[in-house]
């Protein structure tokens, strides 16, 4: 399928592209964002850039795919400045920790090279995840991280939401616990709040936990669900 967009800005837009004489001609290659970061089950991104030239994309990395063709030829106008948007395909990411690849795009005598991130998360806003390791120190990005919910002992009810690109399930990873129950286990891509529904934890010495297993698609996170032992004075 064919889905490379090509936009074009009108010439009285761009007024600095006018040359005194008419015949200079003008040249750009410049992206219009920095860097895409992904989550482990999005597989469709798009990069935009401008040009007034023909150009060509490349993938560095053997999971990220043009959807479309990988180049376009095009006449070079100086009054004509191209907004252009190529898609790709990403492959889910099951590796279960971070992984980075570029794409070269070159046009004229121009070239510059776009980072893909993609975590090895799912996409959580509760819990949010905790950091093991990072990508680096500069960057801010986990390279392994978990997920963990941690609850009081008196509490009995909390939620885990998210948002999915693929049809998923959430279940217990191992025997389903006489003190944690779900209201939802399946569905389809979409955004979701599972209520769960906690027995109070009446042991002062002992905490308990459990270990969910969300699955989207080709991913897999697990989630730990801690109730904390009972106060003291409780």
């Amino acid at each position: 399928m064919y889905r490379t967009k090509i936009l074009l800005l009108a010439c009285s837009l761009l007024p600095f592209l006018a040359s005194c004489d008419g015949e200079q001609e003008r040249h750009e290659l410049t992206p219009d964002v920095s860097s895409i970061v992904l989550y482990a089950d999005e597989t469709i991104d798009s990069l935009r850039f401008f040009t007034f030239d023909s150009w060509t994309v490349t993938p560095q990395a053997d999971w990220i795919t043009v959807d479309g063709d990988s180049h376009l030829d095009l006449v070079h106008d100086n009054s004509v400045r191209y907004l252009c948007k190529v898609f790709f395909n990403v492959e889910p990411n099951t590796t279960g920790k971070t992984r980075t690849g570029t794409v070269l795009v070159q046009s004229y005598d121009y070239s510059f090279t776009s980072p893909f991130v993609q975590l090895g998360l799912l996409r959580l806003s509760h819990p949010l995840f905790t950091t093991d390791t990072w990508l680096n120190e500069q960057s801010g990005i986990p390279d392994v991280a978990h997920y963990e919910l941690t609850d009081s002992a008196h509490w009995t009810s909390d939620s885990i939401c998210f948002t999915v690109q693929s049809n998923w399930d959430l279940v217990f990873a191992d025997e389903a616990p006489e003190w944690l129950e779900l209201d939802n286990t399946m569905g389809i891509p979409g955004k979701y709040s599972v209520h769960l529904k906690l027995v109070p934890n009446t042991d002062k010495e002992n905490g308990r936990e459990a270990r969910l297993k969300l699955v989207s698609g080709k991913v897999s996170n697990e989630i730990i669900v801690r109730q904390l032992p009972a106060k003291k004075e409780e």
